[in-house]
């Protein structure tokens, strides 16, 4: 009797220790199938569970407002760690919100760039209070590399401008608009050589400081733009504040124009351009990094 009862706590205290013992049947010590990797390219069927969190919502609209982001992107306007970013993301992807693309590349891989998929158009659509059928993203994921590089450029200079304005006490972003015909608009040509000459912002935007309230057009340069089309924007963006149409337009008495470009010769080229057509401090330009966006000695400081 003595040794049964020494045998049963020398099984007790295996099993508080953590050793297996012969016959046991806990669950602690059933082995659990590893999941399977989830695809970056495609959905599964055993996606893990989702709860639609306020920054998926933040996160999905966003992406439907620059029609694409890249993954980095949407890590610093949403997110402090990568993993987080990444487990999100990937449930947004697998629940139909967004969706994956990915750009062909001759070496290595690359990040995901994303775009709103059917699900995120219906967020979208009860977030704002509108019928799904007038939130425009279906077709618009299907663009070749040039149009979809200089979207994100956009993207990438506001950013850069979220991040830098968290960093500056009392200053606030306070519109930002994409380009749309809403920004679209004309001027008389003043060298008479054309009807009209046109003004195609890629984005309009207000930074509030203490000193008061900046307003900005960006201009985004992929260097395709001749030297000679670009000469006709300085001189259409002169025209807009010199007839007053600008004011008209949008109620505000001045602006400037940051254009940014990638590669010194190219600054320097339309640098000059602009000079040339007597562009002076109403012209601003940047190149296309996160280095310039991120001094602490910007343009309106």
């Amino acid at each position: 009797m003595r040794e049964a009862k020494q045998e049963q706590g020398q099984a007790g205290l295996a099993e508080m220790s953590g050793q297996e013992t012969a016959g046991s049947t806990s669950a602690d010590q059933q082995v659990k199938p590893a999941r399977k990797r989830l695809s970056r390219y495609q959905r599964s069927e055993n996606a893990p569970s989702m709860i639609m969190m306020e920054r998926d919502k933040q996160v999905v609209t966003a992406v439907w407002e620059h029609r694409f982001l890249r993954r980095d992107q949407i890590e610093r306007l949403f997110f402090t760690q990568t993993s987080a970013c990444n487990k999100r993301l990937m449930r947004l992807f697998q629940y139909g919100y967004l969706e994956r693309i990915f750009k062909p590349v001759v070496f290595g891989g690359c990040q995901a760039i994303y775009a709103l998929d059917k699900a995120g158009a219906e967020l979208v659509a009860r977030e704002l209070g509108v019928a799904s059928s007038t939130i425009k993203w279906k077709r618009k994921n299907r663009v070749d590399t040039l149009f979809m590089d200089h979207t994100l450029a956009v993207s990438e200079f506001y950013v850069n401008l979220v991040c830098l304005i968290r960093r500056m006490p009392d200053t606030r972003l306070v519109f930002w608009k994409r380009e749309s015909k809403e920004l679209q608009d004309r001027v008389s040509d003043p060298e008479g050589k054309r009807k009209y000459l046109t003004i195609a912002p890629d984005a309009f935007f207000c930074v509030e400081t203490p000193q008061g309230k900046s307003y900005f057009f960006l201009e985004a340069d992929m260097g395709t733009t001749t030297l000679g089309r670009f000469r006709n924007k300085i001189i259409a963006y002169r025209q807009y504040w010199k007839t007053g149409k600008f004011t008209e337009k949008h109620g505000y008495k001045g602006f400037r124009v940051i254009t940014i470009a990638e590669g010194e010769k190219r600054l320097e080229n339309l640098e000059r351009v602009t000079r040339e057509a007597g562009g002076r401090n109403m012209f601003i330009f940047l190149k296309q990094d996160s280095e310039v966006l991120n001094s602490d000695d910007l343009f309106w400081v």
